[in-house]
């Protein structure tokens, strides 16, 4: 939820940005969040946001498909264009398909047409000869050569266009993920992408492909063009930064840490966000002032007990550290379960043993009111370097 709430904030932003530059025009005409649920059931979110509920695919379903939930998007996707009801609350002829994790930068116009839809050039999309016999198991006449680099978001098509290819693109993907030899050329959590755009050129329906529509950059990108020149910034990868404002490095939590992963059982906490340190990147700064904009201006953002952007960084603490801090201290030598898995020792103030061996760490998270102040021991969870969490 709460990635939605930063989206239409933001898409709230743009559109009035929009219309005032435009005479009160704009190609941005309304927003639906749709949100596939367990018996179609609300889930408050609705207050805040328009919102369509769709019944979601039986567990079942989801089971035999390895636990795959995207294929809720498609699923989704074919029951808002093939229920009058629900079809009828989305009046425009285009549609914008976005995902939670955008943000949008600029106003964003209406880059289709009725003959072609717009999308996003993804590098890891690119077919080749190796996915051709993939290719032709859905679609015998085809050729992996008509097959183009898109995914269904960010994407604006006609909506004429998408009811062609909807049902193909359920069933492909559907196909796909139950694929055990189609795993081998086509990796699993890009599978619904390719039951898309795999479907949607046997109806041939082509993209303009659109390599401005979205930036998703790490903590290596330095580049400084960012609202200027794109329209999405895409955070599916975390913002890892030393203090120093060095990158953290690959695969490593930063000392300073923005990523989505972080709050997948919480909101991020209001007001808590530092900002990065000196020397971190334009996409940092830019990101961190879009979830903050959005935290502060929303009246009902739920409170929060998780982390900010320090303190996520898995580090021993000093002796002296567990030392002053009762349930540190506790710990020290006691062994645990972890999911029936026995067992989880605390050897000393650093050092943790599992039953795959000696080397893990764990720490305290200490929290800080500012980004340069000393860390001071406020504890309230302990982290485990398996990012298991025990109180």
């Amino acid at each position: 939820q709460w990635q939605s709430r930063i989206m239409y904030h933001h898409w709230k932003k743009q559109r009035a940005a929009d219309m005032a530059a435009h005479g009160g025009c704009t190609d941005m005409a309304a927003f639906s969040r749709l949100a596939s649920a367990k018996d179609g059931a609300p889930d408050g979110l609705e207050a805040v946001m328009p919102t369509i509920y769709i019944k979601q695919l039986p567990d079942e379903v989801i089971r035999a498909h390895f636990h795959f939930g995207v294929l809720n998007r498609p699923h989704s996707v074919k029951t808002l264009l093939q229920t009058p009801e629900l079809a009828a609350r989305v009046p425009e002829e285009y549609v914008f398909i976005a995902e939670t994790d955008h943000v949008l930068m600029q106003p964003l116009p209406n880059l289709a047409t009725p003959d072609k839809a717009a999308a996003f050039v993804f590098g890891y999309m690119h077919a080749g000869s190796h996915v051709d016999w993939v290719v032709k198991r859905y679609w015998p006449e085809g050729s992996y050569k008509d097959v183009q680099p898109v995914g269904p978001s960010p994407c604006i098509i006609h909506k004429a266009q998408l009811s062609k290819f909807v049902d193909d693109w359920l069933d492909f993907s559907l196909g796909l993920r139950s694929n055990a030899d189609a795993e081998s050329v086509i990796q699993g959590w890009v599978q619904e992408m390719w039951g898309y755009s795999i479907a949607a050129a046997k109806h041939g329906v082509r993209h303009e492909l659109v390599r401005d529509f979205q930036i998703e950059p790490s903590a290596y990108a330095r580049g400084t063009q960012l609202a200027e020149k794109y329209y999405i910034y895409h955070y599916t990868y975390g913002l890892e930064f030393k203090l120093n404002g060095q990158p953290q490095g690959v695969n490593q939590i930063g000392e300073w840490s923005l990523d989505k992963r972080h709050y997948g059982g919480a909101f991020p906490p209001k007001g808590l966000l530092e900002p990065p340190p000196q020397g971190a990147t334009p996409a940092a700064v830019w990101l961190t002032g879009a979830f903050n904009e959005a935290i502060n201006a929303d009246p009902t953002w739920p409170e929060s007990k998780a982390l900010g952007t320090i303190g996520w960084r898995r580090e021993c603490a000093s002796e002296a550290q567990v030392a002053a801090h009762a349930l540190g201290r506790k710990l020290i030598g006691s062994s645990w379960t972890w999911a029936g898995i026995k067992s989880l020792t605390f050897v000393d103030h650093c050092e943790l043993k599992t039953p795959w061996g000696k080397g893990f760490k764990w720490g305290l998270i200490l929290r800080q009111t500012t980004l340069y102040t000393t860390i001071v021991p406020e504890v309230t969870t302990i982290l485990c370097d398996a990012t298991n969490k025990i109180a």
